[in-house]
């Protein structure tokens, strides 16, 4: 993807679309909407092959906003994190489609991972540190999508459609298990650095 992120912004740079100074922006940008269109086209021919398009749509629509705002364990490189998306959302998509929990251990599941969530907090990334005020952002609209997904599981729970709490059990169970993962590997990485600098 950076290869061909570079190529695109040279293309255009040759081309007098863009200023020299703009490339790395430019660059950037294509290398995130290549990466992106990837995981979109792919998790949508996996949700095509196991005929899950509407739970393939839920997933999302838990994942991505508990993502976005608690952030995670991240991987060093994108076909590392392209591989193991695409692995997790066919395996999720894989154990709802052939096995549904008890409903009352489905919300269990649920329950304990958004206590984990809440206990956890954001998950800053050592390349992209945030400061207070974005921490306080973050954990607003976090608590917001959770109480959100607390009214969706209710609903799910009263119109007993345990498929899809299960679903939305094992995102959350996902999320905060990345977050756990992240967290430690984060605070092993930055204990490196001081050590290394310590040394210097």
């Amino acid at each position: 993807m950076n290869f061909l992120s570079k190529k695109l912004t040279e293309y255009i740079l040759e081309k007098g679309i863009i200023e020299k100074y703009n490339y790395e922006i430019y660059q950037y940008g294509f290398q995130i909407f290549l990466e992106l269109s990837l995981n979109i086209l792919c998790s949508t021919i996996i949700a095509v092959i196991l005929d899950m398009k509407i739970e393939c749509i839920f997933f999302f629509l838990f994942f991505i906003p508990l993502r976005s705002y608690n952030g995670g364990l991240h991987m060093d490189r994108y076909l590392s994190c392209f591989l193991l998306s695409c692995t997790t959302l066919a395996l999720t998509l894989l154990i709802v489609k052939h096995f549904t929990l008890d409903p009352i251990f489905s919300y269990l599941l649920y329950a304990i991972s958004v206590f984990i969530i809440i206990i956890t907090g954001p998950i800053n990334h050592p390349n992209r540190e945030v400061n207070s005020e974005e921490n306080i952002r973050f954990k607003a609209k976090s608590n917001i999508t959770l109480a959100l997904g607390f009214i969706i599981s209710i609903t799910f729970l009263l119109l007993s459609n345990h498929r899809y709490l299960f679903l939305e059990a094992l995102v959350y169970a996902l999320v905060s298990s990345t977050l756990l993962i992240g967290r430690l590997k984060y605070v092993q990485k930055c204990k490196k650095e001081d050590e290394t600098h310590n040394n210097i």
